[in-house]
């Protein structure tokens, strides 16, 4: 914040109504609002001059040579950077060093199908009467099969394949359908009555009322009713388990298997025509199936992930100059509900620079960080670990200058993040899985770019919006020179240099048409020296006093511009002030705080702070009339 020095005499409240005028502007950078003395001048509500009445002529007021007092402006390093840039997130970490900080989610979704089954159709045919004694094809005598009646058991293991009849590439256990039905359907060759018990062992009802294994008795043939030979039933009242390999006795090591049973009566009255290769067929279909849970071995599948990306905005104002941030942090955390491993190709991990785009793993060599590289292949995976049937599981991978080029991808001053992997379930382990599958399960991970400010900066431009200018004729009328004077004290590690361009903007679109009517510049910021650790040794107290690391004052930094005045507006340059109608701001920051022209590596801490001292000069008349 400005604050104000104020004065008042002869009703020079004028003083405020000749400058304030001088710019309007929606939000600009207050520091730089300091070096166009105009703005900060037109803070002062009034004036007290009761220690300058000798200096006042009526109607003309003369600024001393000495300078007027006008305030100063105090900042702390967080408030600096928060200012540079509006939308960035400026927070603070370990030892209080300033970090900026994005983040971004991706997430699981578009899985419901993760474990899919397509329509399926069995079919069984059993020779229903070859052991019954009869020969031939011929009416039914009676008395010709001891009791007219034989009984047969049949069983059957079918095997889940895909729509064109290939092997699954999962390895089912069991699985619950939210949707679709099965249907059965019975045939049989002969004229005389059948019965057929129908059994399904892998298909178990979920009634708690009626356990137990799907069955039903279907009758062909039937001389006093009609025949029952097809049903169809809704999957989702039955739980599969796709374990059986055998029946009686019943074996449960298999996988993707439906086995089914009939037990088959046949009941012969005179007349019916009936053969020893009579035959009982039936056709199991399984319709639209929708899998809400599973269990098995689901392989390495393709896993969505949803890609994204996130602007960098700290680097959206930085022009030229070079940058490198020694310990930049880039973390997945991840929350995993899937009863399986997430494998994340990092190798998606990009940004829009030109060069030095792709992001490397340079240490994969920990067994406990979550990062391996991809077997028999090439990339890396982060790899997320499976959810538990008790809840969902978290894990954080930690990308870091030890071991990627994160530091190299930023000191390239990327302004978008690319995020678009890739997810591969049960990454490294192509068999031996026990996993676990359900519609309503959710991957959520959050991408968190954190970039502390230990950092070494060669010149690194920050150019924010240009400041827009509407000013009167008063300045031009009425003033023929001004001058700022700034004394800075500075915990800070940088330098900063603020360059300004008073333009004639033409309002097109090509920036080549304006005319750049004068520059200025000051070394507003000079650097704190830093110590072993990075840190700055210099303090600023209470009392506006600076010290070293050795308790002794040191004194306030005055940019030198002939008679200690930062910036002078000579009188021609306040002629074209008028048709100036923006402000091209640039500020330079450097880390040579040793002054050999090297940019040293330093931290800098969200309690660091410059105070900027302000004196204004000028030669100025003073219309009581306005």
């Amino acid at each position: 914040m400005l604050n104000k020095v104020g004065f008042s005499i002869f009703g020079i409240t004028t003083i405020h109504n000749i400058m304030k005028n001088y710019m309007k502007k929606t939000r600009m950078h207050i520091l730089a609002s300091t070096i166009l003395c105009l703005s900060i001048v037109s803070c002062s509500d009034s004036f007290d001059t009761s220690f300058f009445d000798k200096e006042i002529e009526d109607p003309e007021f003369d600024i001393s040579i000495s300078g007027l007092p006008i305030g100063y402006i105090n900042y702390s390093a967080k408030e600096l950077f928060e200012e540079l840039n509006e939308d960035l997130t400026v927070s603070t970490g370990t030892n209080d060093i300033i970090s900026f900080s994005y983040s971004q989610t991706l997430d699981g979704s578009g899985n419901a199908d993760f474990v899919s089954v397509d329509d399926q159709n069995f079919n069984g045919d059993f020779d229903l009467l070859a052991s019954s004694g009869l020969v031939g094809s011929a009416p039914y005598v009676p008395g010709a099969v001891p009791g007219d009646e034989v009984s047969k058991s049949f069983k059957d293991i079918k095997e889940l394949t895909k729509a064109g009849g290939a092997s699954l590439d999962v390895e089912l256990t069991s699985a619950d359908f939210s949707n679709g039905t099965f249907t059965i359907t019975l045939a049989t060759t002969t004229q005389a009555k059948t019965v057929v018990e129908f059994t399904i062992p892998s298909l178990q009802r979920k009634d708690p009322n009626n356990p137990g294994s799907y069955n039903r008795t279907f009758t062909l043939n039937d001389k006093s009713g009609p025949d029952q030979n097809s049903i169809t039933v809704d999957l989702n009242n039955y739980t599969f388990d796709f374990t059986f390999d055998d029946l009686n006795p019943d074996s449960n090591n298999g996988v993707n298997n439906i086995a089914v049973k009939l037990d088959a009566t046949v009941t012969f009255e005179a007349g019916d025509v009936v053969s020893s290769d009579d035959t009982l067929t039936y056709t199991v279909s399984l319709n639209s199936p929708e899998v809400e849970s599973a269990e098995g071995d689901f392989k390495q599948s393709a896993f969505n992930v949803n890609g994204q990306t996130f602007d960098l905005d700290f680097f959206n104002d930085i022009g030229d100059g070079s940058l490198t941030f020694e310990n930049p942090i880039l973390t997945l955390s991840a929350t995993n509900e899937y009863g399986f491993p997430v494998g994340i190709n990092l190798d998606g991990i990009s940004t829009n620079a030109s060069n030095n785009n792709i992001l490397i793993i340079t240490d994969d060599s920990p067994t406990d960080d979550n990062i391996e590289p991809i077997a028999g292949g090439t990339g890396t995976y982060a790899i997320i670990d499976a959810g538990l049937i008790s809840g969902a599981t978290t894990s954080d991978i930690t990308l870091n200058s030890s071991n990627s080029n994160l530091s190299d991808l930023l000191s390239e001053k990327p302004t978008e993040f690319n995020l678009q992997v890739s997810g591969t379930s049960n990454p490294n382990s192509p068999t031996g899985n026990t996993n676990f599958f359900n519609v309503n399960n959710t991957l959520n991970v959050s991408v968190d770019v954190e970039l502390p400010l230990h950092v070494s900066f060669d010149d690194v431009t920050f150019n924010p919006e240009p400041i827009d200018l509407d000013l009167d004729d008063d300045i031009q009328d009425n003033a023929k020179q001004l001058s700022l004077r700034v004394a800075t004290k500075n915990t800070i590690p940088f330098n900063g240099t603020i360059l300004l361009d008073f333009v004639d903007d033409k309002g097109d679109d090509n920036e080549s048409n304006d005319d750049v009517l004068f520059s200025k510049s000051v070394q507003a910021i000079v650097a704190a020296p830093v110590g072993n650790d990075g840190f700055s040794t210099y303090t600023l107290d209470a009392n506006n006093v600076l010290k070293d690391a050795n308790d002794n004052v040191i004194e306030a930094h005055v940019p030198m511009n002939g008679d200690d005045f930062a910036v002078t507006f000579s009188e021609s340059e306040i002629a074209l002030i008028g048709d100036a109608t923006i402000v091209k701001l640039s500020i330079v920051f450097d880390t040579d705080s040793n002054g050999d022209g090297t940019a040293t590596a330093v931290k800098v801490k969200s309690t660091d702070q410059v105070r900027i001292d302000l004196a204004l000069k000028g030669d100025l008349k003073i219309n009581t009339n306005n």
